[in-house]
């Protein structure tokens, strides 16, 4: 898999802009596309957990990203707590526009997680831990 895009993507959380998530994206010939996303520790907004169905339609329609595709969702190393990992299935990747803090947002369907190791997060990307998220620079734009 090749990595195609890593970035810090901004969102609208329930009630507020500022969120803040690292978005990685690798592709393959053949494959499903896989979005890693990545709860940084200094996003004081909405959740990434909260914010899964909302966040993968915003990825999706940004990128253009075919559907299916293989969502995780990562939450780094930090003050002394374990990294985990996520891969996050939705009951649809339809997009539909809802109600959300006020505003019409879209999404995908309802998100369901199944707890991943980090060597298999790994194994769906090939790349290293330190490419999956552990100290390795991250872009400002999309």
């Amino acid at each position: 898999m090749n990595k195609t895009h890593d970035y810090v993507h901004r969102y609208r959380g329930y009630w507020s802009d500022g969120g803040r998530c690292r978005i990685r994206i690798y592709r393959g010939e053949g494959k499903l596309p896989i979005v890693v996303c990545s709860q940084l520790p200094d996003n004081d907004n909405t959740s990434v957990t909260n914010m899964a169905e909302y966040l993968a339609a915003e990825v999706v329609e940004g990128h253009s990203l075919p559907t299916p595709l293989v969502w995780v969702e990562h939450y780094p190393e930090h003050e002394g707590r374990i990294g985990e990992f996520s891969r996050v299935s939705f009951s649809s990747w339809k997009a539909e526009e809802v109600g959300l803090g006020g505003m019409r947002r879209c999404r995908v369907g309802s998100p369901r997680w199944s707890h991943l190791a980090p060597e298999e997060a790994e194994g769906l990307t090939g790349d290293g831990q330190d490419a999956i998220g552990f100290g390795r620079s991250v872009g400002t734009g999309r």
